[in-house]
């Protein structure tokens, strides 16, 4: 007797569909926000007196910036595992990754994405 059913690496299991994207879809929400908060804080430190809160609390600013780095370089990761599982091409899965360095468009994208990966998983799952 043969099984024709395809075999885990083949197909995504759409039991860790919902677990890596909704890991993927609230560190992209954080990495956009933190990008808006490293952006104008760069902008403010800049643009304001030496006495301004941006300027005082620069300590506090470089620790958000060096979280924000970690935080991003773990969502490339699970843009990478999410494109392996699902088989993206390698432009979709560039784009989502570039996508992602933009203030406000990175929401976009995560939308995208997760519009993209619940397509793919409901069409393999039926």
């Amino acid at each position: 007797m043969s099984d024709s059913s395809p075999t885990p690496s083949a197909q995504p299991s759409s039991a860790d569909t919902p677990g890596i994207l909704r890991a993927y879809q609230v560190v992209a929400t954080v990495v956009g926000l933190n990008l808006i908060f490293v952006i104008t804080a760069a902008v403010a430190q800049r643009a304001t007196d030496p006495t301004s809160w941006w300027n005082l609390n620069e300590g506090l600013i470089f620790t958000i910036d060096q979280v924000h780095g970690v935080l991003f370089m773990v969502l490339l990761v699970l843009i990478a595992i999410i494109a392996s599982r699902f088989r993206w091409a390698p432009p979709l899965t560039i784009t989502t990754m570039l996508l992602a360095t933009i203030p406000f468009v990175s929401f976009w994208a995560e939308r995208r994405t997760t519009r993209v990966v619940q397509g793919r998983a409901a069409a393999s799952a039926g």
